[in-house]
């Protein structure tokens, strides 16, 4: 079987067109986000989100991110900054599993977008104080990282990728 296409032709873009993104585009990404695998399912991942129409609320984002970020990212049709509960709800004990939770919801976002003909990049480029400070995020939650997400009408950037030996081993290493 070979992979899907969706999966195959996905690539970051740096810049996006003027057409707006709307609250139930971002919606519908957050649900599948929200359909992810997660450990005992406490789903650790919150989306703090503005569209770009949203002026003061997609500002505050945009200055959660790092200087290198904000150029390219002013004109996105959305900016998301990802947030993982650093603990379990179940116990308290410390959810080390957080991050790859998030990495798989994220996933599942993007796979979305693509289905939808909407690009996003991630980056992890964040200012975490800026977040917490701007975006009221509270005290057990972690910035993680951000998505720019829009339209994009340019040329293709699908990237090289390393070959599936230089990333699969089967049994042991190398």
């Amino acid at each position: 079987m070979e992979v899907l296409d969706l999966i195959k032709e996905r690539f970051s873009p740096y810049e996006f067109t003027d057409k707006p993104l709307t609250e139930d585009d971002l919606k519908t990404l957050f649900e599948a986000a929200g359909k992810a695998a997660s450990a005992f399912n406490e789903q650790p991942w919150r989306f703090v989100y503005a569209l770009r129409q949203d002026i003061a609320e997609f500002k505050a984002l945009h200055e959660s991110l790092l200087e290198g970020n904000q150029g390219w990212t002013a004109n996105a049709g959305a900016l998301v900054i990802a947030v993982v509960s650093t603990n379990y709800d179940k116990n308290e004990n410390v959810n080390a599993t957080a991050e790859h939770d998030l990495g798989l919801a994220d996933g599942n976002l993007t796979v979305q977008a693509s289905a939808m003909g909407i690009h996003l990049h991630q980056m992890g480029g964040i200012i975490p104080q800026n977040a917490i400070d701007k975006l009221n995020i509270p005290e057990g939650f972690k910035p993680l990282t951000a998505i720019a997400l829009g339209y994009y009408e340019g040329e293709s950037g699908v990237k090289e990728r390393k070959p599936i030996e230089d990333i699969a081993f089967k049994g042991t290493w190398g």
